[in-house]
């Protein structure tokens, strides 16, 4: 008898051992098949102009613009941006993620006509791809131009971003059909120095206004 309980014992503990290493092995897997599935996603950049990836910019790849920023509004959602380079022009959106990144953008490339600082012009138009019922105004300002007024449909007005003789702003409304309808250019003063109107709306690319002297 002593015989038999010897040996169901030494049977017993190699068996246990295999099952011991088997558990491993499949914990070890899941471990792995997890680890494969869901990498940590890499940030989006925090610089607004880094998302913008100009284009052409790339000088180690032999980059033909060399791209100025002229004016930028930044919003929690996203920033807007407008850069010169000779008579091409760029405006870029960056959108913010949840995490605070840009994790998107998008641009457009065109050409512009140097004013020399004598009008106010509504060259760039666009809706915002993040805020609805958005309008993005913006163009250049004739010199002395101390801040920019937007005038909609419904008699509200929107601030724009002045700097380096380009303004932009969004146009906020409640209504999708308000339309922009006045853009003033100010003095430090508050006086108007160009005005654009058009009550059945103003539309991007139209005739600049001269300033007044």
């Amino acid at each position: 008898m002593e015989g038999l309980s010897l040996r169901k014992r030494s049977t017993l503990r190699p068996l246990l051992v295999v099952a011991a290493l088997v558990v491993f092995a499949l914990v070890a897997v899941r471990i792995t098949q997890t680890s494969t599935l869901a990498p940590t996603p890499e940030p989006g950049p925090v610089s607004a102009v880094e998302a913008c990836q100009l284009p052409g910019s790339d000088v180690k790849g032999g980059g033909a613009y060399q791209w100025q920023l002229v004016v930028r509004l930044d919003s929690p959602q996203e920033s807007d941006l407008v850069f010169l380079s000779g008579s091409n022009r760029v405006v870029c959106q960056a959108y913010r993620g949840s995490d605070g990144t840009f994790d998107s953008s998008s641009t457009s490339v065109g050409g512009f006509q140097a004013t020399a600082g004598h009008v106010l012009s509504y060259d760039i138009g666009g809706n915002s791809d993040s805020t609805e019922s958005a309008q993005m105004v913006g163009g250049q300002v004739p010199d002395g131009t101390a801040s920019v007024d937007v005038i909609t449909t419904d008699g509200s007005h929107h601030a724009a971003a002045v700097a380096n003789g380009w303004y932009l702003g969004w146009a906020m409304t409640t209504d999708p059909t308000n339309e922009v309808v006045e853009i003033d250019a100010d003095d430090s003063t508050g006086k108007v120095i160009a005005r654009l109107a058009d009550h059945s709306g103003l539309q991007a690319g139209g005739s600049p206004a001269p300033a007044s002297t």
